[in-house]
């Protein structure tokens, strides 16, 4: 089974316009350095996680159907791609219900009426559509109300995805009992330290990954502000994990 990251980097994209940091200077003149909003595809399902603001673009370079779109949380970087999802008749999302909302008026406001299907998900429960299987698990954001991740269970393997979180994660020890030794961990890693409530700084990442244990792990929605790409592969080498480029593909 293969995974393709589409976007690696967090809010701002790398380079962030008018930034002069390191990471942004690099990603001007290098290529292989820049990052574009988080988001991620599965082909087996065909399924889209977060429409981030640069779909256009992953969509030009994938050049492949989206039938389902998993939507972590609403904020602008995770949803705002959604009107370029226009060049498909069909697609069931799936969500909170406050997610959703967010989404339907996307729809509504830049596309109108479309034959969308908009499937909500309480959080802490397992549901089966059949060829998949997926549990919602809330996790602490700010400023935002409503975030959370997503298990996946794909022909026997387990996919995890973090979402946007606080280092609060590290005591939902009934999530890690559940998803330990999962086949695939994907998790972010935005800055160099953590903001509690808010975002994984890069030790309190890798802890969530050793707690996990899972067979692979990936670390993305990286931030231009964090460490260059070599030294997040530098800090993290010993561990057997990876560091996340734009459209990366995965196999587990």
């Amino acid at each position: 089974m293969r995974i393709i990251i589409l976007g690696s980097g967090s809010y701002s994209g790398t380079p962030k316009p008018l930034c002069s940091c390191e990471n942004c200077i690099r990603a001007r003149k290098y290529p292989q350095y820049k990052r574009t909003r988080f988001s991620l595809y599965i082909p087996q399902i065909g399924a889209l996680i977060d429409p981030s603001p640069d779909l256009h673009y992953h969509l030009e370079h994938l050049n492949l159907r989206i039938g389902k779109v998993f939507i972590t949380h609403a904020h602008f970087d995770h949803v705002f791609g959604l009107p370029d999802l226009q060049i498909f008749k069909e697609i069931t999302f799936y969500s909170h219900e406050k997610a959703l909302e967010v989404a339907k008026h996307l729809q509504e406001l830049f596309l109108g009426e479309r034959k969308w299907k908009y499937v909500p998900l309480n959080f802490g429960k397992w549901y089966n559509f059949g060829i998949f299987k997926v549990k919602h698990f809330q996790v602490i954001h700010n400023p935002i109300d409503i975030a959370g991740g997503f298990i996946l269970e794909i022909e026997k393997r387990k996919i995890v995805i973090t979402g946007d979180t606080g280092p609060e994660i590290l005591e939902n020890k009934e999530l890690i009992d559940e998803i330990e030794g999962a086949n695939l961990l994907i998790c972010e890693m935005t800055h160099k330290y953590s903001i509690p409530k808010t975002h994984l700084g890069v030790d309190d990442a890798i802890k969530f990954a050793q707690l996990v244990n899972a067979k692979k792990t990936v670390f993305t929605h990286i931030s231009h502000s964090n460490y260059t790409h070599e030294e997040l592969e530098d800090k993290v080498r010993d561990y057997g994990y990876i560091i996340a480029r734009d459209f990366m593909h995965l196999s587990i």
